[in-house]
């Protein structure tokens, strides 16, 4: 088993009337600044906290179950702390470990340090964003899972649990896609593109049926389903699997925007095994 997949397994706005069903209006964009959009709707471990800015000196406080959630506000949890948020508009996410997050508008989640998963409802196509410092990872009725370690110099994790995750570089024309079961690793101040690494089956199905953001909660991921029901490079449910199960390095639609070497399996050898 491969040190990023030891990684992944150690951690994770209401839609208007006149919307269409499967495409909510961005709460987050339209609602009015004393109206929660999300809500704490699990704790499955403590400590967690929220610093709720609406207070006019935003002091950080214990997070409870069902406590509303508005724009700005700011998310911790701390050493076994695991805590889910979901938004009134279907999209949701998953924080455990040393972990702070932070929601801003227009459906962006801004992850500033530790692990977290974020999903959107199936069914819906809600735009999300989840942005770092390093890298933004876009998404539309998918799940991803993002990683910031404390040895930054490790690398930030971009992952796709299902479906399609598009990462944007700072200064780079040229976007990253992830299909199910890839991920790259993205390590500051490198003068190469990151390599897309497509786990294989095997990998893949130890990481999903352990992987503590995705099975240690009291209730299941509302995308699990699917993700039992898909196989790496599969983009979703409605498409057919790969014909065979390979590594990305052989996907010739993405080699020349990523440049990747022919040794794209070594490539995460030297990751830390500190466990999520």
């Amino acid at each position: 088993m491969t040190a990023a997949a030891i990684a992944l397994l150690g951690i994770g706005c209401q839609s208007q009337t006149s919307s269409p069903p499967n495409s909510p209006s961005p709460t987050t964009t339209n609602a009015p600044n004393n109206q929660a959009i999300a809500k704490v709707s699990l704790i499955e471990d403590k400590p967690v906290f929220v610093t709720p800015q609406k207070n006019p000196q935003p002091k950080e406080i214990d997070a409870q179950v069902g406590m509303g959630l508005y724009v700005a506000d700011t998310v911790r949890t701390e050493a076994k702390g695991r805590t889910q948020v979901e938004f009134t508009n279907g999209v949701g996410f998953r924080i455990g470990g040393d972990a702070i997050l932070q929601i801003q508008p227009q459906n962006r989640l801004h992850l500033k340090s530790g692990k977290m998963i974020t999903w959107v409802k199936s069914g819906l196509k809600v735009p999300i964003e989840i942005s770092t410092a390093y890298a933004t990872a876009s998404m539309r009725g998918t799940t991803a899972f993002v990683e910031i370690p404390k040895d930054i110099n490790q690398g930030i994790r971009f992952f796709s649990w299902e479906g399609t995750v598009v990462v944007k570089l700072p200064n780079q024309p040229k976007e990253i896609v992830l299909l199910t079961g890839e991920e790259i690793i993205l390590k500051p101040n490198s003068s190469t593109p990151p390599v897309v690494r497509r786990m294989d089956l095997n990998e893949w199905k130890e990481i999903s049926k352990a992987s503590p953001l995705l099975r240690s909660f009291s209730s299941p991921l509302p995308t699990q389903n699917i993700i039992d029901n898909l196989v790496p490079g599969q983009a979703s449910i409605d498409q057919p699997p790969p014909a065979k199960q390979t590594n990305v390095g052989n996907r010739k639609e993405n080699q020349d925007n990523l440049n990747r070497p022919q040794d794209a399996d070594d490539d995460n050898s030297d990751d830390d095994d500190d466990d999520d």
